[in-house]
Order: structure tokens, then C-alpha cells, then sequence
């Protein structure tokens, strides 16, 4: 019985490290399946769009009013990764004797709790991409404040994907409107503060993007995405922020909806003004 048991396992094991093998195999280095999941978490494979392309334009539009769902993508490659470590604890299991399969949760989706509503936005300083009126090289949660405007703080997977470039776009376009509402856009990713100033000069963007390295105010606002070995992401959500420095809004179902999301920000900001 116990032979048989453990032929079975083998086999078993053999299988799920195939499928992990096949998944990974095209991948020939981290770096590159990194890049990997940020695109595909922004539903883009396709990597960089042209700015002056009206059509790809209309396309994102398209593409994203079907209701595509980065979490969907996170949910499948947690499977995939749990497949992977399951058949590495079995071949552990079958090479040690242990009697003990663990299983370890290999990936964690916001890692922590939203800010609750109407108390203080978590704090922050982060070097943002120098678009700044003054000039700082960082911007912090006061230094917005100091303004007495409503900020509208945006966290996005990374630049130059799809679903990023669309909702950038969405709010550079509307962006007369919320200056009118006395409010500021600042956006949020982990990318590298040269890589946020290509995709505000490729974009034309102008409002502050922000990089949070190693993605610790992420987690702080509850909008992280962590792939244990391959990072942390900023995941996509948009918090409003009252002049006073209290949260008083947050979109969490924003990948579905990012054509008219700028719109629906500006609708609950009008709300809240009222």
C-alpha cells in the first residue's frame, strides 16, 4: 500500500511540476516574468502605446469597458504558484519521509486594510517625477495639504501599460475640471521615478506621479499586490482626499470601469463638496 501511495505521488508530482515548468519555461529570467505579470496585471501584453494613435486609443476604450479584471489575473497565477510549491513539498515529502504536506499561500493580495473613511489619510514622502510647481524632488502627504486642495490620489500597476495609460489620459483630459473643483490628481506606482518622467512626457501629463519603491505606502493605503520573489505593485484604486487631510472616498472597482472612471471621481468629488 505504501509502495503504491508513493508511485502515485511521484506521478502526481511529476505532472504539477510539468505544468509549472510549461508556464515558466518561456521566461528566461525573473526580470522578464516580472515584467510579465505587470503587463498582463494591466490586462496589456502589448507593452507601450502610441500617444498619438487615436484608434489604439479607441481601443483601450473598448478593451476596458468589458469588465476585464486584473484580480482575475492574480487569482490564476496564485494557482499556478500554489501548483508549483505543492510539488516541490511533495518531492520534499517524498525524499525526507515527512508526513506533513505544507501549504504556504504564495500570493497575498492587499496586504493590508483600507484607511477607513473620514479619519486621517496615512502619511507619506515620496521623490515624485519632478513635474513639481516648487521644484521638490519629493512629495509628501503635507506638502499636498499645504495647498487646502481635495487630493485625488491614484494607484496604478505601472506606466505604459494599457489600462494605465488609458486612466492617465482620462484624467489629464478632465484635469481643468478638477482644478475648478479645487482639486489635485497625484498618482502612485513602483516604478522608478525615470520611468513615471518618460510617461509624463510621453503623456503629457500634468500632475505629479509618484514612485513608492518596494510598494510601503501601498500597503499602508491597502492597495497592494505582492508576488512573493517578484515584488510588490500598487494596486489599482483612487482615494479622495479632503483638504483637511481625511479620506473621504475610495474606488476599489476600478479596472472594469476605467473609460469612465475619471468621471465617476469627479461625480462622487462634487458629491462630497456639496
Amino acid at each position: 500500500m505504501k509502495l503504491r501511495t508513493t508511485l502515485l505521488l511521484i506521478a502526481w508530482a511529476s505532472s504539477q511540476c510539468y505544468t509549472a515548468a510549461a508556464y515558466v519555461a518561456p521566461f528566461t529570467s525573473r526580470r522578464r516574468l516580472c515584467t510579465s505579470f505587470k503587463n498582463s496585471a494591466s490586462d496589456d501584453v502589448d507593452a507601450t502605446i502610441d500617444s498619438n494613435d487615436t484608434n489604439q486609443y479607441s481601443d483601450l476604450q473598448t478593451h476596458y469597458s468589458t469588465g476585464s479584471s486584473r484580480r482575475d489575473f492574480f487569482q490564476r497565477s496564485a494557482n499556478i504558484f500554489a501548483v508549483a510549491s505543492t510539488a516541490t513539498t511533495c518531492a520534499f515529502f517524498l525524499s525526507t519521509g515527512s508526513s506533513t504536506v505544507a501549504n504556504a499561500a504564495l500570493l497575498s493580495s492587499s496586504s493590508s486594510s483600507l484607511p477607513p473613511l473620514n479619519t486621517p489619510a496615512p502619511d507619506f514622502e515620496l521623490p515624485n517625477s519632478r513635474n513639481n510647481n516648487d521644484g521638490s524632488p519629493t512629495t509628501s502627504l503635507t506638502s499636498l495639504l499645504n495647498t487646502k486642495k481635495w487630493t485625488v490620489l491614484y494607484f496604478y500597476p505601472g506606466a505604459f501599460t494599457s489600462g494605465c495609460t488609458l486612466e492617465a489620459r482620462n484624467f489629464q483630459t478632465d484635469l481643468p475640471t478638477y482644478q475648478n473643483l479645487n482639486a489635485q490628481i497625484v498618482g502612485v506606482s513602483v516604478d522608478s521615478v525615470e520611468k513615471n518622467s518618460e510617461f509624463c512626457s510621453a503623456e503629457k501629463l500634468e500632475y505629479t506621479l509618484l514612485t513608492d519603491e518596494g510598494g510601503h505606502v501601498s500597503k499602508l493605503y491597502g492597495s497592494s499586490l505582492s508576488i512573493p520573489g517578484f515584488g510588490t505593485f500598487s494596486n489599482r484604486q483612487t482615494y479622495i482626499i479632503d483638504p483637511r487631510g481625511d479620506v473621504r472616498w475610495v474606488f476599489v472597482d476600478v479596472d472594469s470601469k476605467i473609460p469612465r472612471h475619471s468621471g465617476d471621481v469627479l461625480e462622487k468629488l462634487r458629491q462630497l463638496q456639496e
